[in-house]
């Protein structure tokens, strides 16, 4: 590393320290005395705001604090009636649980080595002689405190890691789900556009007409598509549910229309439209705008349009209603390929369309179950 960099990392580092600092629970410890007297000298010597002091007045009961709580020291006074400090030693050794804490034994008694080699072979760490030194208590345990602290942080970050993998895993699978979506999607609009340019070739008396046919239909499925992207990219958590009719109507629409004096009205009650049904609708609605621009109210500057929505008995029923135009009469119904699409998007959404000429514009009614829309 630069030396320029060193004091940027460690301040980094001081920075993480102090944060899993402020967040760790009191590092806990353990004294063991048969007299009150002295576990009260012990915790006075030893408290602190970041440490928390169990205590215990025999052998028994601090092997059952034990049993449910780890610490980072066990202090111990040696000579205890009932289990003392050496078999208290010997049995935290004998567990699972235990016998990795640290002992200290505290002695009243003469430091042969023989005291002193069972202490050690019971697995003491250290003995700290009676009357106690302050200071010296207080150096021993501040190393096991670090200790411990430092295995606190690594199992924080340790955690921490863990978490961070299992966001990465995540992303890594959603990422996978919406590249199979969009492979899914793009070789349904290669198949759309190939069924597309081959019924519309087999019409088409031009190649301007075939051009503009084609432009026309993929452009109303490109506005229609816009519509899930929000649902695609996860901008909008609206389940399996893209859009809505309103929301496809508006945008085949919005073309033939002016923010100024519209001629395009919309209104009722509107319906949720899953992806499955949306190339199926958008291809209906752009048939049906176009055969308006062309033929019908939307032709010439005084024809109106009014579409109104309404859910009747689990089916969405759209009222399409042309003003201000001349149509043709139904004996006269083209018959060409505009005619073949729509009655292949009504069949895939169950739906049925009825017309009506009358003297004024043209009347559709419009049925579709609510379920198919969802699919």
């Amino acid at each position: 590393m630069p030396e320029r960099d060193r004091p940027v990392a460690r301040c980094h580092c001081r920075i993480l320290e102090r944060g899993l600092r402020t967040t760790m629970e009191p590092v806990p410890f353990l004294l063991v005395d048969d007299l009150e007297e002295n576990l009260i000298s012990l915790e006075a010597l030893l408290r602190r705001d970041d440490r928390l002091l169990m205590k215990a007045r025999s052998g028994d009961q601090a092997l059952e604090i034990l049993l449910q709580q780890d610490v980072a020291l066990a202090l111990v006074d040696v000579q205890m009636p009932g289990l003392d400090g050496f078999e208290l030693a010997e049995l935290m050794r004998g567990n699972e649980r235990t016998r990795h804490i640290p002992i200290i034994f505290v002695t009243a008694g003469i430091a042969d080595g023989r005291r002193r080699f069972r202490g050690y072979e019971a697995g003491a760490v250290d003995f700290i002689q009676k009357p106690i030194e302050p200071d010296v208590l207080s150096s021993k345990v501040d190393v096991f405190f670090e200790l411990y602290r430092q295995r606190q942080q690594l199992a924080a970050q340790r955690d921490e890691l863990a978490a961070q993998a299992q966001a990465l895993k995540q992303a890594a699978e959603h990422k996978d789900i919406l590249l199979r979506e969009i492979n899914h999607r793009i070789k349904n609009l290669f198949s759309l556009t190939a069924g597309l340019i081959s019924v519309s070739a087999r019409q088409a008396t031009t190649v301007s007409d075939l051009e503009a046919d084609l432009r026309s239909r993929l452009h109303a499925l490109s506005r229609a598509h816009e519509l899930t992207l929000p649902d695609l990219v996860g901008e909008d958590d609206r389940g399996d549910i893209a859009t809505t009719v309103v929301a496809l109507l508006k945008a085949i629409v919005a073309p033939h229309d002016h923010a100024h004096g519209s001629r395009i009205l919309i209104s009722g009650t509107d319906a949720p439209l899953g992806d499955k049904a949306l190339t199926s609708m958008a291809l209906l609605l752009h048939e049906l705008t176009t055969n308006a621009v062309k033929y019908g109210a939307l032709s010439g500057p005084a024809g109106q349009l009014s579409i109104d929505l309404s859910t009747i008995d689990e089916e969405l029923h759209v009222k399409w209603s042309e003003h201000g135009s001349h149509p043709l009469s139904e004996s006269s119904e083209r018959t060409g390929f505009g005619t073949t699409l729509e009655k292949a998007a009504i069949l895939g959404l169950n739906g049925s369309l009825a017309r009506n000429w009358r003297t004024d514009g043209l009347c559709l009614a419009l049925r579709i179950p609510l379920a198919s829309l969802k699919s």
